[in-house]
């Protein structure tokens, strides 16, 4: 089988990579800012804005899956032009050599009024990055409906750390001000799971949209917390903020419940409190 991921350099795209099943599969990736450094990888330096080098680059490489993990949260245009019509480049290009895509999306998709989510519940976004993953979601569902929408949430990891821990860790530190929301709660999921069941996906039928978070609603506050002394860190240096004291609107509970999933899978999406015990 020929897979290709987007954003193979990105957190999850490379977790993808490392976690690549033991097949005689041909792996293909993406990067645009980040260095390619994994072996055994067909590597392609790769713009999204650019429909017409995604178009060539999925019918060079003639993928049946397409794995799309990238992304960009810079700002407006970004948001706009690399979030939402990247995406649909990516859709149309599978859909001209006739690939299946499964495409990442987001929690915050939801405005975390009604929480925990199911996948049939109505997206209904408060922050403009959740915006523009809806958008993306419904241009590759018009474009390819038969695609894979998988929505996830906050992604955390060890080796290397993510972003949201290495914010916590900075804050331990000093190196960072603020504190750590106490009041929006998030379905934290341990980057080794989703890639896990990313790629049991990739050997599946679904379609649709499917959530993939992991078992335990945490804070923020709550999260960074349990990760700081496994890090070295006094959790006592990370203190309380609200947020309503954030300039922009944030969904208070993103809950999703991935019942669905686990049905599914034979991957478990575990809860923090779990991946650390075995650690």
């Amino acid at each position: 089988m020929r897979v290709f991921i987007t954003g193979g350099t990105g957190y999850l795209g490379g977790a993808l990579l490392r976690q690549r099943p033991d097949q005689p599969w041909v792996l293909g990736a993406s990067y645009f800012s980040g260095t390619p450094g994994l072996p055994g990888v067909a590597w392609v330096r790769l713009d999204i804005r650019d429909a017409k080098a995604v178009e060539a680059t999925l019918a060079r490489f003639r993928p049946a899956v397409v794995v799309h993990t990238a992304y960009s949260k810079a700002g407006p245009e970004a948001l706009e032009a690399i979030t939402a019509q990247g995406s649909a480049h990516v859709a149309q290009a599978c859909r001209n050599i006739g690939a299946r895509l499964i495409h990442l999306s987001t929690d915050q998709v939801f405005d975390g009024e009604h929480p925990p989510y199911a996948e049939s519940a109505l997206p209904n976004p408060i922050t403009a990055y959740g915006r523009a993953k809806l958008r993306a979601e419904q241009v590759v569902q018009a474009i390819l409906p038969q695609a894979t929408i998988v929505r996830t949430s906050l992604i955390w990891g060890l080796n290397p750390v993510d972003a949201t821990s290495q914010m916590v860790l900075e804050i331990a530190d000093g190196k960072r001000t603020g504190g750590l929301f106490v009041d929006e709660h998030r379905s934290f999921v341990f980057v080794q799971d989703l890639a896990s069941a990313l790629w049991e996906l990739v050997l599946l039928s679904h379609q649709g949209v499917l959530h993939l978070g992991g078992a335990e609603v945490l804070s923020r506050l709550e999260f960074g917390r349990l990760i700081a002394p496994l890090h070295g860190r006094d959790p006592a240096y990370l203190l309380p903020q609200s947020r309503t004291d954030f300039p922009e609107p944030r969904p208070a509970n993103c809950a999703l419940d991935s019942s669905l999933a686990q049905f599914m899978l034979q991957t478990r999406l575990r809860g923090v409190r779990e991946v650390l015990d075995t650690l």
